[in-house]
């Protein structure tokens, strides 16, 4: 996805393919929250009026970009993830043996297809944490961008939440199901409370 200008990237989510899909687009938003959140950083870095706050921004700058990175690989993740299901639901059937390594296969997949877009969650997570601080500590003049970039992560998170939980309904073992979904569920609520946090702090600095 990296290497797609913004314009190749939207007319390869609108096109006919089944990928890059929703899982895709929410780790894109992920990203573009990440480079928010270290632009409003980056904004206060040796700046008068932040010197309290300089190692905070710093390391926050440097996690962002990480995360930015990490998410963009995780839209590329989650399109091979999802490209290798419908791979494993076209492997032939004709014999009990073919039948049992075709369910095997789609189950392997499908479990696949959920801990990518999981994984999405828990940076998307992280991204609102580190937004959270940015609005209060970043350049006062972007505070908006950070109360964007906490509104972006959240919604990522959502989304990609969604694609972990439809893939579970495909899977066979209750304790991954259980387990991933309990996850989820918490996520989830600390995403609700991070993006509270930061727009609250957004709403104060305006």
């Amino acid at each position: 996805m990296k290497d797609r200008s913004l314009a190749e990237l939207l007319e390869t989510l609108s096109g006919p393919t089944a990928t890059p899909g929703g899982g895709s687009a929410a780790a894109i938003a992920g990203a573009v929250a990440a480079a928010l959140t270290r632009m409003v950083a980056g904004l206060a870095l040796g700046k008068r009026g932040y010197e309290d706050a300089q190692e905070d921004l710093r390391r926050a700058t440097e996690r962002a970009a990480e995360l930015e990175s990490r998410l963009l690989a995780l839209a590329d993740e989650d399109s091979t993830a999802y490209e290798a299901v419908v791979v494993a639901m076209r492997r032939p059937r004709s014999t009990d043996a073919e039948r049992v390594a075709r369910v095997e296969a789609i189950q392997a997949a499908t479990r696949v297809a959920a801990e990518v877009p999981l994984r999405t969650v828990e940076a998307c997570v992280e991204v609102l944490g580190l937004s959270a601080d940015v609005a209060e500590k970043g350049n006062r003049s972007a505070t908006t961008d950070a109360g964007v970039a906490a509104i972006l992560a959240e919604a990522a998170a959502r989304g990609a939440a969604l694609n972990v939980r439809v893939n579970l309904q495909a899977l066979t073992d209750e304790e991954f199901r259980d387990t991933s979904e309990e996850r989820v569920r918490g996520l989830l609520a600390e995403a609700e409370r991070q993006s509270k946090a930061a727009l609250e702090i957004v709403g104060k600095r305006l």
